[in-house]
């Protein structure tokens, strides 16, 4: 079974657009496969504010079940860095996972700099851990979406 955890920002209007659009765009392609998409921004809590302990307990309960994660990391939320740290754990535990971390930064196609080791600032040790794990890094979530498309078709 796919497991997909989708993980990015959730503060503004356009985070929460953003990741909304996400969760439904990989719901719909993957509507005739054994899926499931865990989006946070989607999680049906009754419209009531959550501790801060719920919203662990319940992130990481998708987190421990999913295979399959996709990563905004150019904002540096640390809510995202800290489940992008769990995932790694997982991916050095020899777990059969796909990492999909994308750095949808525009400054880096509007300056033509290629890659995240430039000098836009991201954190070494965030893009270390991609490099050092092999992990592709993706410019948008398009192009995350399609490698993981391509990647189940075969």
């Amino acid at each position: 079974m796919i497991y997909i955890y989708n993980a990015g920002p959730l503060f503004s209007e356009a985070d929460i657009k953003q990741r909304q659009y996400e969760g439904e765009k990989l719901r719909t392609a993957l509507h005739d496969r054994q899926a499931f998409v865990a989006n946070p921004i989607d999680f049906p809590f009754e419209d009531r504010v959550l501790s801060s302990k719920e919203i662990f307990d319940v992130d990481v309960s998708h987190i421990d079940k999913a295979n399959v994660f996709f990563f905004e990391l150019a904002t540096g939320d640390p809510g995202t860095m800290v489940e992008f740290g769990m995932a790694i754990e997982k991916y050095r535990q020899n777990k059969n996972i796909k990492i999909y971390p994308i750095f949808s930064d525009l400054r880096l196609s509007r300056n033509d700099i290629k890659g995240v080791e430039s000098p836009v600032g991201f954190n070494s040790f965030l893009v270390g851990a991609c490099t050092f794990h092999n992990l592709k890094i993706y410019d948008s979530f398009e192009s995350a979406f399609n490698a993981l498309i391509e990647e189940i078709s075969k």
